[in-house]
């Protein structure tokens, strides 16, 4: 059984994927989850405050940061795999909440600032990680550029999938073949103009 904070999250993130932030009322969220207005604002100060916990605990990319820092292998082709497949699960998961963030293009507030300055130190990350891997001989490609062609290619394939509202025929079988793509590049030696 879940608690009440839990129960107002879990209306609140059911409101605010269906109607966005605006039109989802304190009222509203509140009777959904079965609580009165007061208790709401018990648990949660402002409607925004409640949102960006909302967004908290949909959007945290906490999971790639502790991989990097404690399960990463060194092994290029699986660790770009975990990464890649751990992104694409969770923005597949949280797909109606990042659409409502799109569709309001609250990218602005607070809670965006907050979750690009979290989305900094995972790239910071891959880019030491990537440093690693060039430094071992185990990639040939510049860290700064590698860092760059694959979280373009990974970010921009589910955003892809999530703004066509669901899988493709062959989203899956892309996905694959993309991510065996990227890490075929980084593993080629380098022309004297990727330098």
């Amino acid at each position: 059984m879940r608690d009440t904070r839990s129960n107002i999250l879990a209306a609140a993130r059911e409101l605010f994927e269906k109607r966005g932030f605006a039109a989802a009322t304190t009222k509203d969220i509140a009777a959904l989850a079965g609580v009165s207005e007061v208790t709401l604002f018990r648990h949660f100060p402002t409607k925004r405050a409640l949102f960006d916990e909302t967004l908290h605990s949909c959007l945290h990319p906490s999971t790639i940061e502790e991989y990097l820092k404690s399960g990463v292998t060194y092994d290029l082709e699986r660790d770009l795999k975990h990464i890649a497949y751990d992104l694409r699960d969770n923005y597949r998961k949280n797909a109606p909440f990042i659409r409502m963030i799109m569709r309001d293009k609250v990218r602005d507030s607070m809670p965006e600032k907050d979750m690009r300055e979290k989305e900094h130190h995972v790239k910071a990350s891959l880019l030491s990680y990537f440093s690693a891997m060039k430094s071992a001989g185990d990639m040939n490609a510049p860290p700064e550029m590698a860092m760059k062609l694959f979280v373009t290619n990974v970010t921009g394939s589910i955003i892809r999938e999530i703004m066509t509202f669901g899988k493709a025929e062959n989203d899956e079988a892309y996905f694959d073949w993309m991510l065996d793509r990227v890490i075929e590049v980084l593993k080629t030696k380098p022309g004297k103009d990727d330098l």
